[in-house]
């Protein structure tokens, strides 16, 4: 329970903390301040006091008060709700274990206008929830928190088909040569048109980083040549004279807003016996959440439990993060190309040895689909263009498994290998010094 008296107390104590625990502690003061400010305004809204105010709605009435947004206001007041209702949410954020964040995630898990089997469901799994804030950073709880959301809406017998929800899209055209593109999509189907349109939009952007580099003056719209190999013709997949504006900097958003175009083309030029291959989509389980979905689909089950994805371990998203349910990704495996990425498994054997010095075919692939993205921390860049390399170096003995991969990108690569190369040099120097030194 949120005691004011605490909070207080835990202030006072902050100047005395070490630098970076002050600040932890004062955001957590923060949280808990919070909460208890929203329980004070839904207590006072339930007995009444809120009566000749001329406002109805607790969080109105407190952004009135304290001069904020009536956004802020309404969050900051079921904030306190959620903390008043479950006895462990409010241990937690007297404990500091929960964060602004973190309830904010959980508000999602409960919105307002909820089906019965939802709230039976957090009512049961909320204290699972509060043990995987204590285990996990945040980025790893909000996606166990998203993938509990999407295995309650596919067992929740009561929600509405996604089919049913006014699918469609709508074209705007704004008369400046521009269209604005808005709908809505089912998610497999945005899952892989995004995955289409990013590996389009990669392809593109380094064929304009290359005609940039080769030529700086010349224009930077790309010329792909996305033909079979039998006829050898280029094809110029510009959109048209009225193209937008060149721009200071035009990042993979733009290139994929252009692979709309190319797509359009490639749809267009298609051969008539539909043999043009669709987009691929990735889908990694971990190895026990990959046979459960199995058994669950060949044996007619409707869905898994929702308290799956409180098993360790438990994976089942795209390469980009997002996550995918594991019977719907067997569901869309029967009319798509899906390829699966079974992690901590034994059903591949990727371990090269000493025999190979490359990373290749599958033992690429797990390198790649571990780390996504190069390692070196604050690098973001997608694993798609970086390079596999050898932690310890293959001319030191190291071998090609994954163990010893680990994905770097183009420039963090080459910084490492130029390192490797003055150290050694250094090393030989030394030697070579020594050498020179020693009693004949």
């Amino acid at each position: 329970m949120v005691v004011l008296a605490d909070i207080l107390g835990d202030l006072m104590k902050a100047d005395s903390l070490p630098q970076g625990r002050r600040e932890a502690g004062l955001i957590a003061a923060r949280d808990r301040l919070t909460a208890f400010i929203g329980s004070e305004v839904a207590a006072l809204a339930d007995r009444g006091g809120l009566v000749g105010s001329g406002l109805s709605n607790p969080g109105h009435w407190l952004a009135h008060e304290a001069n904020i947004s009536q956004l802020q206001g309404r969050r900051i007041v079921e904030t306190g709700r959620l903390v008043d209702r479950f006895d462990a949410i409010g241990e937690a954020v007297a404990e500091g274990v929960l964060t602004s964040d973190h309830l904010n995630v959980l508000k999602k898990c409960l919105p307002r206008n909820r089906s019965r089997y939802r709230a039976e469901a957090f009512d049961d799994h909320h204290k699972m929830m509060v043990d995987l804030a204590r285990e996990l950073d945040f980025p790893g709880f909000r996606k166990a928190c998203e993938a509990w959301i999407a295995l309650c809406e596919d067992a929740d017998p009561d929600a509405q088909a996604p089919e049913d929800k006014g699918l469609g899209l709508d074209f705007t055209d704004n008369r400046d040569g521009t269209t604005s593109i808005r709908g809505l999509m089912l998610t497999a189907d945005a899952l892989q048109l995004k995955e289409g349109l990013i590996r389009v939009a990669e392809k593109a952007m380094e064929a304009d980083r290359v005609a940039e580099h080769t030529n700086p003056e010349a224009s930077t719209e790309p010329t792909c040549d996305y033909s079979d190999g039998g006829d050898n013709e280029a094809v110029d997949y510009s959109v048209s004279e009225y193209t937008l504006r060149p721009v200071v900097r035009r990042g993979r958003r733009y290139w994929m807003a252009r692979a709309v175009g190319m797509f359009a083309n490639l749809a267009n030029a298609a051969p008539r016996d539909g043999s043009a291959p669709d987009p691929l989509l990735v889908v990694m389980f971990d190895g026990e959440t990959f046979e459960r979905a199995k058994d669950a689909y060949v044996n007619g089950e409707p869905q898994l439990p929702a308290d799956t994805v409180f098993r360790p371990g438990y994976m089942c998203e795209t390469f980009d993060g997002s996550q995918i349910t594991p019977m719907e990704a067997f569901r869309i495996a029967l009319n798509h190309r899906i390829a699966r990425c079974v992690v901590y498994s034994e059903s591949r054997r990727v371990d090269l040895g000493r025999t190979s010095r490359l990373f290749t075919g599958a033992s690429r692939q797990a390198v790649l689909f571990r780390d996504r993205t190069c390692v070196i921390p604050g690098c973001r860049k997608p694993g798609r263009w970086d390079h596999v390399d050898h932690v310890v170096e293959w001319q030191d003995g190291g071998r090609t498994d994954t163990a010893n991969g680990q994905l770097l990108c183009p420039e963090h690569h080459r910084s490492k290998t130029e390192a490797e190369i003055h150290w050694r040099k250094h090393r030989a120097r030394v030697r070579q010094e020594q050498h020179d030194t020693e009693p004949f």
